[in-house]
């Protein structure tokens, strides 16, 4: 219910002088608590900006984190770390008030990523355990 509530809000500002405004909501794998969805959000914007640069700064409330200036000031994103009956289902919304939404699909597509590794890390981005390279054929 609360998801529904967050995304029908998310939706309101798109009408009328909001056109050429865009977002991209990329939804996530539910997660088992608030705190860990709030850490894995904070450290995906810190590593984004590691490894994309960008002077922005990030933002916390009780159940979001923001990532502001990930492009100048045109973009920024949101993990909204929705809970509801012991589930956290986080999601993303990128958001870009210029008419460059190839941009704006990009950064959430390196947010995205970058989440995934955080999680498959639990916690630390690219900790994952490599995926062994396969063996070199023998030839005779």
């Amino acid at each position: 219910m609360k998801k529904k509530l967050i995304a029908a809000t998310l939706s309101l500002p798109l009408s009328g002088a909001a056109l050429a405004e865009g977002w991209t909501v990329t939804d996530f794998t539910p997660l088992g608590n608030l705190t860990t969805c709030m850490n894995y959000a904070e450290t995906t914007f810190n590593t984004y900006r590691t490894r994309f640069g960008g002077d922005g700064f990030t933002g916390r409330s009780n159940w979001t984190i923001g990532g502001y200036d990930l492009r100048g000031e045109a973009i920024d994103g949101l993990f909204i770390c929705a809970e509801e009956d012991g589930v956290v289902d986080p999601f993303l919304v990128v958001y870009n008030d210029d008419d460059d939404s190839d941009a704006r699909e990009t950064i959430a597509d390196r947010l995205g990523d970058i989440w995934d590794e955080v999680v498959a890390g639990n916690g630390v981005p690219g900790a994952a355990a490599p995926v062994p390279a396969p063996a070199p054929a023998v030839t005779k």
